[in-house]
C-alpha cells in the first residue's frame, strides 16, 4: 500500500503544468521580507518555547523526527487521509479548473467518520501547491461506558516539486509550513489530551522514494527548517546529504548528517550504516562538538523509504481509516 501511495504521489509530480517562467531580461532581486518563513507552521513555533538538545535522551528525541527523510512524510499524512477508495459523497471532491481540485468536509461518510475542513491542490509551473485548512477527521472513542472525540487536523501549505522527472535520478523539493492539531483519548478513562505539531522546512531528495521496494537505489536527502511541538518546543533542523540505500543497510541511514540546535546546545548526528548496519539502528553523535558515542533507535528507512516515526500518529491514523474503506 505505501508503495501505491508514494507512487500516485510521484506521478502527481509529474502531472504538473510544463514551461518556463516569462523571462522579462530584469534581475529580480528578492525582497527581504518574502525570503522570511511565512505560514502556520512558522506562527505556531514563534509561540513554543525552545526545545532542549541537553543530553542523548534528547538528541535521539528530535534525531528520530528531525532528519529529511522523516520530515517528507510530513508531505504524505494529508495527503493519506484523502487517499483511497471513499463513498463519493462525503468528504466532497470538486475539480475547480483544470488545474486546481478541491476536497471539503463538513460532513460524515458511510463509516461514521466526521470530515472537518478542507484541502486544496493546485498545479503551476514551479510545483503541485496543497493547502490545508483544518482538513481532517473527527472520531468518537468509546471507552469504559465513556465516550470521547479524537481529532486530527492539518492547517498550512505542501509544495512539491521535480527537475528531471524522466530521469533516472531525478531531484524532488518540498517545501512545508503545516500545523497539526492532534487530540487524542485514553483508552481508559477517555480523558482527551491535545498537541500541537509544527513545521517549516524546505528539502530535496536525488533519487526516488516512490518505489518503496527493498530493490529500490539510493536517495540523497538535504533539508533545513524548524520543528516543534506545543509540549517539547521547537528546534533548528538540518540534514546534509544524508544517503539511503536499503541495499546497503535498510536499517539506517548509510552515511551523511543531520545538525540539531536550539539556544546555545548543538548536536550533531552522523550516519554510519555503510560501516556500521546494526539493528538496533545506532548513530554517532556529538554534543556541542564533543563525540558522544551512540545512540540506537534512530531508524529513518524500513525499506529505502521514510518511515513515520514521530509523525506516525497521523499518519497510521490515516492508512487505518483507509483500510476500513477498502474492506466495505
Amino acid at each position: 500500500m505505501r508503495s501505491r501511495l508514494f507512487s500516485l504521489l510521484a506521478m502527481s509530480w509529474l502531472c504538473v503544468a510544463c514551461g518556463d517562467p516569462e523571462e522579462t531580461g530584469e534581475e529580480q532581486k528578492p525582497n527581504p521580507e518574502d525570503t522570511q518563513p511565512k505560514g502556520p507552521g512558522t506562527d505556531a513555533m514563534n509561540g513554543f518555547q525552545k526545545g532542549s538538545l541537553a543530553n542523548a535522551e534528547d538528541a535521539a528525541y528530535w534525531a528520530r523526527m528531525g532528519s529529511a527523510p522523516n520530515i517528507y512524510v510530513v508531505t504524505l499524512g494529508p495527503s493519506l487521509l484523502n487517499a483511497g477508495d471513499a463513498d463519493g459523497t462525503c468528504p466532497v471532491k470538486t475539480t475547480v479548473d483544470e488545474l486546481t481540485k478541491r476536497v471539503v468536509g463538513n460532513c460524515t461518510d458511510k463509516d461514521g467518520v466526521e470530515w472537518v475542513g478542507s484541502a486544496e491542490e493546485k498545479s503551476s509551473f514551479t510545483g503541485l501547491t496543497t493547502t490545508y485548512s483544518g482538513f481532517g477527521t473527527v472520531q468518537n472513542r468509546v471507552c469504559e461506558g465513556k465516550t470521547a472525540k479524537e481529532r486530527t487536523a492539518f492547517t498550512g501549505t505542501v509544495v512539491m516539486g521535480i527537475t528531471g522527472p524522466t530521469s533516472a535520478t531525478p531531484t524532488q523539493t518540498f517545501t512545508v509550513n503545516l500545523v497539526l492539531e492532534k487530540v487524542a483519548a485514553d483508552s481508559e478513562t477517555c480523558t482527551e489530551t491535545g498537541l500541537t505539531t509544527a513545521v517549516e522546512y524546505k528539502g530535496s531528495v536525488v533519487g526516488s522514494p516512490s518505489s518503496g521496494t527493498s530493490e529500490s537505489g539510493p536517495t540523497t536527502w538535504n533539508g533545513a527548517g524548524r520543528i516543534g511541538t506545543s509540549k517539547a518546543g521547537f528546534i533548528s533542523v538540518e540534514t546534509k546529504d544524508e544517503v539511503m540505500n536499503s541495499k546497503v543497510c535498510s536499517g539506517e541511514a548509510a552515511s551523511g548528517k543531520t545538525l540539531l540546535s536550539s539556544d546555545k546546545n548543538a548536536v550533531e548526528i552522523t550516519y554510519d550504516g555503510a560501516t556500521d548496519c546494526a539493528d538496533s539502528s545506532t548513530v554517532q553523535w556529538s554534543l556541542n562538538g564533543a563525540a558522544q558515542g551512540k545512540l540506537e533507535g534512530i531508524m529513518c528507512s524500513a525499506a529505502n523509504g521514510p518511515t513515520a516515526a514521530f509523525w506516525g500518529a497521523a499518519l497510521f491514523g490515516a492508512l487505518g481509516l483507509m483500510r476500513r474503506r477498502a474492506r466495505n
